[in-house]
């Protein structure tokens, strides 16, 4: 019998209810994490918002960080630089950010930098992008001809290294600094021969601007030399060091997020245009199929699941990053990578 008081009855419930949110939280493998307290996490992406990263804000969509105990309040970015910068000073806690970029900034920022928790891109996009009328599809085509660099892209601090990997004589190439909201368009009206980007970003950048897709030329730094995963999760030192289990949480909701995404690439597109209106749907859709299809869902991510690390695989692709961005020592796995939140295997599946 109830004792006819509201506010008992209320309070009685809210404790069934916490229960009940901290049971569901142990099914899911995630002790700590009270579902009935949704913690707002500020988190940076890579670039802008758009085809390339809809999958965080389908995890938003679905409910799948909020199930976890915690929700992602989603900023866009002008690049991975920054994404590493703001989770480095603390302005983000979590982030979206390509492991070059981040392998760079723990060399020379070993005590702030923020480490990889799961990687996401198992294949590295940054390539040499041209067209038809003059294409590039081997280093050595590089040799004569003018290429478009972004200042501080770290595809761009990279290619010195590869070029010299692939015997081609950096002296015989017009490299040209352009600001990288220009650079596509500098392509597409024949001013320069090539451009340094990522694929999923450039080609379909030119496809909204007019290209047709079958006139771009993809000279990949993966097929010469530097095959190293790209985009991941990172998190800050503070989280790692105070909320272990939150860590881990945002790992899983991640992980979750993309394997929504890669089974049903509509409602993450949809997601995606519902937040950004501008963004035309058809191009994003074609853009999110492409990083599936060449970045996500690789032979070693069906092989092994989302986030496998192979060190020896690492270790190569450190040799590369410590010359072309001419680092004092190799960095070292450990100073960059902390594989404690990875989700249980069943969770890294995408299929």
């Amino acid at each position: 019998m109830g004792n006819g008081n509201p506010k008992c009855s209320v309070t009685r419930r809210a404790a069934l209810l916490g229960s009940a949110a901290m049971a569901g939280g142990a099914v899911l493998g995630m002790p700590s994490v009270v579902r009935a307290q949704v913690k707002e996490i500020p988190f940076t992406l890579d670039i802008r918002i758009y085809g390339g990263n809809c999958p965080f804000l389908l995890g938003q969509e679905q409910g799948i960080y909020t199930d976890l105990g915690y929700s992602l309040k989603i900023d866009g970015s002008p690049g991975s630089a920054e994404s590493v910068r703001r989770v480095a000073t603390g302005t983000h806690d979590f982030g979206f950010a390509d492991i070059s970029t981040l392998v760079e900034f723990s060399a020379r920022n070993p005590e702030a930098t923020p480490k990889l928790i799961l990687s996401v891109f198992d294949r590295f996009p940054a390539c040499v992008i041209s067209m038809n009328k003059r294409p590039i599809d081997k280093p050595k085509d590089l040799e004569g001809a003018r290429i478009a660099v972004g200042a501080a892209s770290g595809a761009t601090k990279l290619l010195p290294a590869l070029l010299k990997l692939n015997d081609v004589d950096e002296s015989k190439i017009d490299f040209v600094t352009v600001d990288v909201k220009l650079r596509d368009s500098l392509l597409l009206r024949n001013e320069i021969d090539g451009i340094i980007g990522f694929d999923y970003t450039s080609i379909f950048n030119l496809v909204e601007a007019g290209a047709k897709q079958e006139d771009i030329h993809l000279l990949y730094y993966s097929d010469y030399g530097f095959n190293f995963p790209a985009n991941s999760l990172i998190a800050s030192r503070k989280m790692i060091e105070e909320e272990p289990d939150l860590c881990k949480a945002v790992a899983l909701g991640v992980a979750r997020a993309w394997k929504a995404g890669y089974k049903d690439p509509d409602a993450a597109v949809a997601a995606v245009v519902k937040r950004e209106s501008l963004l035309q749907e058809k191009v994003e859709r074609a853009r999110f199929q492409w990083v599936l299809d060449k970045h996500i869902m690789t032979e070693s991510v069906k092989t092994h699941g989302l986030g496998y690390i192979d060190p020896a695989r690492m270790e190569k692709g450190n040799q590369l990053i410590k010359e072309g961005f001419e680092l004092a020592e190799v960095p070292q796995l450990s100073q960059y990578y902390d594989g404690r939140f990875l989700p249980d295997a069943s969770e890294l599946k995408m299929v």
